[in-house]
């Protein structure tokens, strides 16, 4: 297991990080830093390459030469372990479509060796156990996305990926998630997350970067970014950031 890491400390770092496929290249030599115990937001367009840096985190798209990620200064190089202390929350939940959900549960909890802490209280809080023995492809958007919600959060992770974590969700289970967030903030959980809901990154977001065509076009905490563009807005202060540099 990962050793917590103090508050401010790099948990996440990106060094020199690129990926080409063929001739075209996703991303171009990416230098991040990720702290420890912070709400991070990365943000972009569609292709501005923010899968390709999630999947070269997760391990799932190779490094190339001279690129480096370190999960608490460990190259990931090294060893896969780091992905046991990574809880992932995809855009789209995809699991077996004729099993139950209390079946994907009991699967994924003897996939690993780490104790499911928050199991129940998840459970209880979003109201798994009404549909416990529906099949997973018969469910609702919403009642998959709590799903998806209670696989990545039951453990209790030093990181936490998130990929559009209000997709599918309505206004309360939204709500829930946020603070679920604020609350494995405090407990020193570092959070990445995507989205194109700007109003989520103003809420929550510590500190954010914006890709664009796989390069780090912004970096800077929300509230900041959007003084100073003089904006009312974090979507305010990108369409005001943007027209200044065309």
């Amino acid at each position: 297991m990962l050793k917590r890491s103090k508050i401010y400390k790099s948990m996440i770092e990106f060094i020199n990080v690129k990926k080409t496929y063929g001739n075209h290249v996703a991303l171009y030599d990416i230098n991040l830093k990720i702290n420890s115990g912070l709400i991070f937001a990365l943000l972009g367009p569609n292709g501005s390459g923010k899968t390709t840096l999630l999947r070269s985190l997760m391990g799932l798209a190779p490094l190339q030469d001279k690129s480096e990620i370190l999960v608490n200064k460990n190259s990931i190089r090294k060893s896969f372990t780091y992905r046991d202390e990574i809880g992932y929350m995809p855009q789209i939940p995809s699991f077996p479509r004729n099993l139950k959900v209390k079946e994907i549960i009991e699967f994924l909890i003897n996939l690993t060796n780490k104790k499911a802490l928050y199991l129940n209280k998840i459970k209880s809080d979003l109201g798994i156990n009404s549909f416990a023995d529906k099949q997973f492809g018969t469910l609702s958007q919403g009642m998959k996305q709590k799903v998806n919600i209670l696989q990545c959060f039951m453990y209790d992770h030093n990181i936490i990926v998130i990929d559009e974590p209000a997709a599918g969700l309505d206004p309360q289970n939204a709500y829930y998630l946020k603070n679920l967030l604020r609350e494995r903030k405090k407990r020193g959980n570092t959070i990445l997350f995507t989205t194109h809901i700007m109003a989520e990154v103003e809420e929550i977001a510590d500190e954010m970067t914006v890709l664009v065509d796989g390069k780090i076009s912004v970096f800077d905490k929300p509230k900041v970014f959007i003084k100073k563009q003089k904006a009312k807005s974090l979507e305010d202060a990108l369409v005001k950031y943007w027209i200044k540099q065309n």
